[in-house]
């Protein structure tokens, strides 16, 4: 009884709403340790004075009162108004009989604590009244006048008896006290309660645990105290020298607590903070090749902490209360508050402010006011009911009025909404503002819907104002439909450029783009039926609009020989019709182009054929596989009279070289007869360390007016093309894909990368270069030659840098330069970033860029 009084009184006061975590890998003694707690958990320079020789203990301050009787008792709150006395009755610890611990209840613990010794089985007799400690669990003496044992529990529901173990078990049956002392054990339910002293008394219903007292709950998460004392219904106590230690491996501590009327907990003097203050492992604290990951800091005072003179948690409201609150980080006090609240961590969520964020915003172009200059901004947040919740910002700029901006989420069973948006009076073009939103919605198990949406009241807002801003503002909705064996969607498309000064009345309006897929189960000799189609229609403001009606009918089978040739068959008939207007003027000459109707059906097939070939040795294993495509069409299907809306950049390269197709769509066709073929080599080993390579050619019979000669593909051989990667170890990482010219073997096409280099320093870059533009076709990128190369090093367990940059070659200008240096450890994350940007949005200027980051894990972020 004293056991499971002991257990259940010291959970219900110290309880602290734990991370959800895991013990189960550590022993119970493992997790709590010797009881001295955190030694190094500093209360700081106006703690109390070091009383007795125990100075330096759980908080470095208080020891566990001497003697028998505690320095410190409460008196008895009475339930309600009007009862006097003692607390409510509660249920009674019966008179022990002649043995007060019986010896069935004395068995060995889980493996969690320490076996009992051979002797404990079974321990010798002790004259009553000697109290001589045993070196196992010690019967007590008791009358000769009562029966030998308890009789057991009969029913399946009785509570699973607590298992004690101490150096000494006594019952003092002149004051009615129950007593255990020495190395103190408790356990029950997976929960274990480990002290010096545990005692009980039943007269005045107050239960006490003396010295090193730990208690280990099921979750991981540990308490710590050197002394509390409970009244026995649970609902008032005091502990003096407490700390906790949660599964997350945050901590709590107070000089001393306490628990009034079961609502309402007080510490006093109390730290918060995240942060281990132990060594985490053994190693280096100085930089190695794997950046130092299992490297140690000295013991010191954590990064961050949280003191207050008075922390309260209102059970009831489920709130955290902190009066007097510094904030310290490395040791300095950095912010005070004289009173803060909190939800405590058994709240999902609940509205109210969150954390400020500010900046700076300029410009390099004095003549431009696209800045904000310095701004603020407050964030409230906003629960509406369990499923939906908002954000509202509000921010302040010296340059501009003022800026608005909302967020709404929204979940359901079936999907999700969250919407965003902004409103300012901009200085230059009045009231502006944007809107962003995506929706999901899965209907049911064959109709699914959704739409992503980005809308900005004029060219530049998103840049000016610090949002993402990409070159398009895409605008997209679709409804789609799966079968076993089919697919079906019907989409919408919007374009929006962001660039300054840029025509928007020419983007396409893409509505309906609907398509249509089925391949049947195996028919005939063993290949399935193929059917594809759709409708595609396109409107603009200015320049061609057209309508598209495609569909394709077909057979393929995949499948392999018997002396391992992979092998794929695909025959299909294909028609398309086209509706086209205001297209009938190109270049600015009348009747250039085409308006009316026009149709193509056309036949199409594929061989593909490959030879994977491995050789497999004791170090490592080879694959060689040659492949061939052949693709058949007959010749001139492409037309100057259909709009090329879906194929504009037709280019050969080794990830379409075994396809046998250069289009992305229908607009386009590789026409006539192509043979494609190449080989692919790679090399494996155990250890993860691969290098592979590839090198094909394509040959067409003749050529065709509509791949421009930059896509190196056309009569007779086309570029050489390929890729090479080389990964022998994780500090060499190297790739090279590449075009080359089939007459001379000079690049048309490169792109080279790499990747060197331990943690400690650690080199990457990028170099690639396209030129592939034709004059006078509008097809093809535009010329580009570009260098990326960054540098970074983590030169400390905790400390990183990197510096950057990017070079345009062809037009000899720096594109961008960043560098930023952060630290990061359990606890804390630092960060400083600066980024200039010399291509801004629809002019020249310099955009520059300074971010700070610090965010105390589990607390929150503050951003500059």
């Amino acid at each position: 009884m004293p056991g499971r009084l002991a257990l259940a009184l010291m959970a219900t006061l110290l309880v602290v709403p734990p991370t959800p975590g895991s013990a189960d890998v550590l022993s119970a003694r493992d997790l709590a340790g010797t009881g001295d707690g955190f030694r190094d958990f500093d209360l700081g320079r106006d703690s109390a004075p070091a009383i007795g020789p125990t100075s330096g203990g759980i908080l470095g301050g208080l020891a566990p009162p001497s003697g028998n009787a505690p320095d410190i008792r409460l008196n008895p709150v009475p339930e309600a108004p009007g009862v006097t006395g003692t607390l409510p009755n509660t249920p009674r610890l019966q008179p022990v009989t002649p043995i007060a611990v019986p010896t069935p209840r004395l068995r060995p613990v889980p493996d969690s604590l320490p076996a009992l010794n051979a002797r404990s089985a079974a321990p010798p007799s002790v004259p009553a009244g000697t109290g001589s400690p045993l070196s196992g669990p010690a019967p007590v003496s008791a009358p000769s006048t009562t029966p030998s044992s308890p009789p057991e529990a009969t029913t399946a529901d009785q509570p699973e008896p607590t298992l004690i173990r101490a150096d000494e078990l006594r019952y003092d049956r002149d004051i009615n006290l129950y007593r255990a002392r020495g190395n103190v054990e408790l356990t029950s339910d997976g929960r274990v309660v480990m002290a010096d002293t545990v005692s009980y008394n039943e007269k005045t219903d107050i239960l006490t645990a003396n010295g090193n007292v730990r208690v280990v709950e099921t979750d991981g998460t540990v308490y710590f105290a050197n002394y509390i004392e409970l009244s026995a219904d649970f609902k008032d106590g005091f502990v003096r020298d407490m700390s906790v230690l949660l599964a997350d491996r945050s901590r709590i501590a107070a000089v001393h607590a306490t628990r009034t009327a079961g609502e309402r907990k007080d510490f006093w003097r109390g730290v918060y903070t995240a942060c281990d203050t132990c060594p985490t492992a053994e190693g280096s604290p100085w930089p190695t090749l794997s950046g130092n990951r299992a490297g140690t800091r000295e013991r010191q005072r954590p990064t961050w902490q949280i003191r207050a003179a008075h922390v309260t948690h209102d059970e009831v409201a489920r709130d955290l209360i902190y009066r007097d609150a510094t904030l310290e980080l490395f040791g300095i006090p950095v912010a005070y508050t004289p009173y803060l609240t909190q939800p405590d961590p058994t709240v999902y969520r609940r509205s109210g402010v969150l954390m400020p964020t500010w900046g700076m915003n300029g410009s390099g172009d004095q003549n431009q006011t696209a800045t904000m200059g310095y701004w603020v901004e407050i964030p409230y947040y906003m629960v509406i009911d369990d499923q939906q919740d908002a954000t509202i910002r509000v921010r302040g700029m010296s340059e501009e009025a003022w800026l608005l901006d909302p967020e709404y989420r929204l979940r359901f069973a079936e999907g999700e909404l969250a919407v965003r948006g902004s409103l300012t009076d901009d200085s230059r073009e009045g009231l502006s503002g944007h809107l962003e939103s995506r929706g999901r919605w899965h209907i049911n198990d064959v109709w699914r819907a959704g739409f992503d949406s980005e809308i900005a009241s004029h060219d530049g807002y998103l840049d000016k104002y610090g949002y993402s801003e990409p070159n398009w503002l895409t605008n997209h909705g679709w409804v789609e439909a799966f079968s076993d064996r089919s697919y079906a969607s019907v989409e919408a498309f919007a374009y929006d450029r962001t660039a300054v000064g840029f025509s928007d009345r020419a983007n396409p309006v893409v509505l309906p783009l609907a398509t249509y897929d089925y391949i049947s189960e195996p028919v005939f000799l063993g290949g399935h039926a193929v059917l594809n189609g759709g409708v595609q229609h396109i409107d603009r403001e200015t320049g061609a609009r057209s309508a598209r009606m495609s569909g394709s009918l077909g057979w393929t089978r995949p499948g392999t020989l018997d002396w391992g040739l992979a092998y794929d068959l695909d025959a299909r008939v294909n028609a398309d019709v086209y509706l086209i207007e205001g297209a009938n003027t190109v270049a600015g000459v009348p009747g250039s182009g085409f308006d009316g109707t026009l149709s193509r059906a056309y036949p199409s097939a594929r061989v593909r054929a490959r030879y994977p070939m491995v050789r497999v040795a004791t170090s490592h294993r080879q694959v060689l596989e040659p492949f061939v495509t052949v693709a058949l069409s007959p010749p001139h299907l492409n037309s100057r009279h259909i709009p090329n809306e879906d194929s504009q950049d037709p280019q050969l390269n080794h990830a379409n070289l075994l396809t046998g197709d250069r289009t992305a769509g229908r607009d386009r066709v590789d026409d006539g007869v192509s043979v494609n073929y190449g080989v692919q080599w790679t090399y494996i080993e155990p250890d993860g360390g691969k290098i592979s390579a590839s090198v094909g050619q394509a040959w067409r019979p003749y050529g065709s007016d509509f791949f421009p000669s930059s896509a190196g593909y056309g009569e007779g051989l086309s570029d050489i093309v390929g890729n090479i990667n080389f990964r022998p170890n994780p500090y060499i990482d190297l790739y090279y894909n590449y075009r080359l010219d089939t007459k001379d073997l000079m690049p048309n096409r490169s792109m080279l990368g790499f990747s060197l280099g331990p943690p400690i320093l650690r080199l990457t870059g990028t170099y690639l270069a396209v030129g592939n533009a034709e004059a006078g076709t509008g097809q093809g990128l535009d010329d580009r030659e570009e260098l990326t190369l960054r540098a970074s090093t983590a030169f400390s367990r905790y400390w990183n840098a990197y510096v950057g940059g990017r070079y345009n070659i062809a037009t000899t200008r720096m594109v961008s330069t960043s560098s930023g240096v952060s630290y990061n450890d359990e606890c804390l994350t630092v960060g400083l970033a600066y980024t200039e940007s010399y291509n801004g949005v629809g002019s020249d200027d310099d955009e520059t860029s300074l971010v700070l980051q610090v965010l105390l894990k589990t607390l929150g972020e503050i951003r500059y």
